[in-house]
């Protein structure tokens, strides 16, 4: 088994970004990303293999 890590990101209209990890999950195969469109924002759901990988994600978002 591995672990998972689920990232977070929700972007709003007016340009605002938040993303966190938000999820672990044991399994063999990563778990499918997903993504939503509500009204005001879009959010994400992505998964990475190592909790480094989910942090710079993290980084990254805030920044765009």
């Amino acid at each position: 088994m591995k672990t998972w890590y689920c990232v977070t990101s929700s972007f709003d209209d007016r340009g605002r970004c938040v993303a966190a990890i938000t999820a672990t999950k044991e399994a063999e195969e990563c778990p499918e990303s997903t993504y939503t469109s509500t009204r005001r924002k879009d959010i994400y759901n992505d998964w990475f293999g190592s909790i480094e990988e989910a942090q710079e994600w993290v980084a990254q978002s805030r920044c765009a």
